[in-house]
């Protein structure tokens, strides 16, 4: 046998298949998980509210709000910088303006970019079935608005809240009101912004990286196998560079960023080792490739028992 027929051979002998298939199932099961994570907040009250002449109901994208009379949608309402206007409601009552939206997060404090809150931690809070972190937030000098958000399936839940007389009343009404269309809300925690966006992710991850392992497995010439190690190596990093502003920088999300990251810079070498016709080289990195795969499949099982105590 040549030296292109080996390396040809190591790649057989030596594709991640196994390894990796673990991923996307451990990610099925996370995207499942997400559904129950918090049960019953889907369409019982909506239907009862309906009934009643002394609620209305209101949308924000899949978020549905049942408030009594007295609320009132407003086409120009409370501003808050990070949402986005064509997807934030705007609502009003005789002494509060708020505005609600759904939002992808930006960071593990689920806040929209652009507000920030200084060293002032969130307060947590439950209104009706619904749990949130409650922030003050300044907007400019004399003025602040308590914002409100509640991580769910679907993206953060947002709510901005502006009285003309200090009452939360009134604005927890509106965060306990809170409803979805689709999906569930999950708890606050500080993996919350990780867990919103992990599914997404990995699905993302898989579907790259599916048709890449069968052209990995399948090359003829260390050329080729080497573009679909490439190819990989930047389906990793894909996936760690939303995931990172999302993290605490300590624990399970640290790791698993970096061992997304590790992936990336192994698929990188198993390329080098090819392209050098590198056979021992390549065989140790497509050993320690398997390895790590294991472990990300260790760290999304234990993304899921996370959720299941949730």
């Amino acid at each position: 046998m040549n030296a292109l027929a080996s390396i040809s051979a190591s790649v057989q002998r030596h594709r991640t298949a196994a390894a990796l298939a673990a991923v996307p199932v451990a990610a099925a099961i996370i995207g499942g998980l997400l559904g129950w994570a918090l049960r019953g907040d889907s369409g019982t009250s909506g239907s009862r509210a309906a009934g009643s002449a002394d609620v209305r109901t209101f949308a924000a994208g899949d978020l549905l709000l049942t408030l009594p009379q007295g609320w009132s949608r407003e086409s120009k309402g409370l501003t808050v910088p990070g949402l986005d206007p064509a997807r934030t409601t705007t609502l009003s009552s005789i002494s509060t303006d708020v505005a609600v939206s759904l939002t992808p997060p930006t960071s593990s404090s689920l806040l929209p970019a652009g507000l920030e809150t200084g060293s002032r931690r969130p307060r947590l809070v439950k209104a009706g079935q619904v749990r949130a972190y409650h922030y003050v937030v300044a907007l400019g000098p004399n003025r602040v608005i308590d914002v409100y958000t509640a991580p769910t399936t679907q993206g953060t839940a947002v709510v901005a809240c502006s009285s003309a007389v200090y009452e939360l009343g009134e604005c927890e009404t509106v965060v306990g009101s809170l409803r979805l269309a689709r999906g569930a809300f999950i708890a606050p925690s500080s993996n919350a912004a990780l867990l919103e966006r992990l599914p997404a992710v990995v699905a993302d991850l898989n579907a790259r990286r599916a048709p890449l392992r069968q052209r990995l497995a399948a090359a003829q010439t260390p050329e080729a196998g080497a573009r679909a190690a490439d190819g990989l190596a930047a389906a990793y990093a894909a996936a760690a560079r939303p995931l990172r502003p999302l993290i605490v920088r300590r624990g399970a999300a640290l790791a698993t960023i970096r061992d997304l990251h590790r992936l990336r810079a192994e698929h990188v070498a198993l390329a080098d080792a090819l392209r050098a016709g590198d056979r021992a080289t390549f065989t140790l990195t497509a050993q320690t490739i398997r390895a790590d795969e294991a472990r990300l499949d260790r760290r999304l099982a234990a993304w899921q028992r996370a959720l299941r105590v949730i």
